[in-house]
């Protein structure tokens, strides 16, 4: 049987016994079931990358070191976006807890926040370098290029302070020899962030083995920025 039919089968063995019989807190049953989206798709290996959602003046957050698979409600750890401290005494959140809370009070537009380690991504990543904006979905739901986060230690408030800087007027970044960020109005939208971004790295490296000497054209910046408004103001429901 395929690992991920076997978590997801936990997943809701988990859902209905958890919390000792007491309803699950969304924002918990939503993280786990973009956890496993998230490491279905390969966007994570092991236990790597993290996941948050902001309610009101809660952050969620996965645990540090637990693999997605077995998690539970009760792993998933509330804790204070004004100072950081767990709401409940419950696993130590992910080690790249400043960075998301960083993020949730540097723009107050954003309510999820998704850190992978693909491979494309984490190969731009190590490299240092931006990822273009070649098509369509990356200029919507991105928003233009992809910058990199220059490298500081996980976990440091210098990387935080990288990361936003790197997420100015975007909703993805690289994390320099890390890996990747991508954030959203909605848990469901930081996701598909994270899976442009991903998507937009492996384009980006076929196009650069299929012109090795030749740039491709990118989309133009007036036209990022139509595509971009299109989708913030009238395409869909992020939320």
């Amino acid at each position: 049987m395929a690992p991920f039919i076997v978590s997801w089968r936990r997943y809701s063995a988990n859902r209905k016994s958890c919390e000792g019989g007491v309803e699950v807190p969304k924002p918990c049953e939503e993280l786990i079931e973009t956890a496993l989206k998230v490491q279905k798709a390969g966007l994570v290996r092991g236990t790597w990358g993290n996941l948050s959602l902001r309610q009101g003046a809660i952050v969620w957050i996965t645990p540090s070191g637990m693999p997605y698979e077995l998690l539970t409600s009760e792993d998933i750890v509330p804790v204070s976006l004004e100072d950081g401290k767990p709401l409940q005494n419950r696993r130590k959140p992910s080690t790249e807890l400043l960075m998301h809370l960083k993020i949730y009070r540097r723009f107050p537009e954003i309510n999820a926040v998704v850190h992978t380690h693909s491979i494309y991504a984490s190969a731009f990543a190590a490299a240092r370098t931006e990822i273009p904006c070649y098509t369509e979905d990356q200029a919507q739901i991105i928003g233009g290029r992809i910058r990199v986060a220059s490298y500081a230690p996980l976990g440091t408030a210098e990387l935080a302070l990288n990361v936003v800087e790197a997420l100015q007027d975007r909703f993805a970044a690289l994390l320099a020899n890390h890996g990747a960020v991508a954030v959203g109005r909605s848990l469901r939208e930081a996701y598909t962030a994270a899976e442009i971004l991903e998507k937009s790295a492996e384009i980006a490296y076929i196009l650069k083995s299929l012109s090795p000497r030749q740039s491709p054209p990118e989309l133009e910046e007036d036209e990022i920025a139509a595509m971009r408004k299109l989708y913030l103001e009238s395409y869909g429901s992020a939320r």
